[in-house]
């Protein structure tokens, strides 16, 4: 062994560098993979203080269902985005539409605003006597205003 390391004093060198880091490596990964806690980081550790009760949830609901241009309405929260989906019945127009989803900002507490981002999917059917929409929306935490993207079809001429 000394006369190999005699002969190869750079190459051994080298050789215990790698083994070394390969060592490191693994032991980041097994420690990543195998004992890394959430999969979602520190996001939600305040997750307690802002929760979106299953109440407030059913209130939203049925505040929507209950207007007579509203067909369907679902609130549902993932990690740290509610996500509002109303389906509007044939005949409102697309700024009634957007007013409906702005009322529903009002039902949140402003911490919980400002920990939660909201998103909006606003959607109509068309007929023969409106074109109808499908349009997205979202508030960012840092935000005070809905941004909105138009995501209706358009035909091809």
């Amino acid at each position: 062994m000394k006369k190999f390391y005699k002969e190869n004093r750079v190459f051994s060198i080298l050789m215990i560098i790698v083994i070394i880091c390969v060592i490191l490596m693994l032991a980041v990964l097994f420690k990543s993979f195998f004992f890394g806690g959430s999969a979602y980081g520190d996001r939600l550790e305040d997750v307690e203080k802002y929760e979106v009760s299953d109440e407030l949830k059913e209130e939203i609901v049925s505040s929507l269902e209950s207007d007579e241009v509203i067909k369907e309405a679902s609130v549902r929260v993932s990690v740290r985005t509610i996500y509002v989906k109303m389906e509007f019945n044939t005949g409102i127009s697309l700024v009634e539409a957007q007013g409906k989803a702005v009322t529903v900002l009002e039902k949140f507490s402003e911490k919980q605003m400002g920990y939660y981002d909201i998103e909006f999917i606003l959607n109509c059917e068309s007929t023969d006597s409106s074109e109808g929409f499908t349009i997205m929306g979202a508030k960012n935490v840092n935000g005070t205003n809905i941004v909105w993207n138009n995501n209706t079809p358009v035909a091809q001429e």
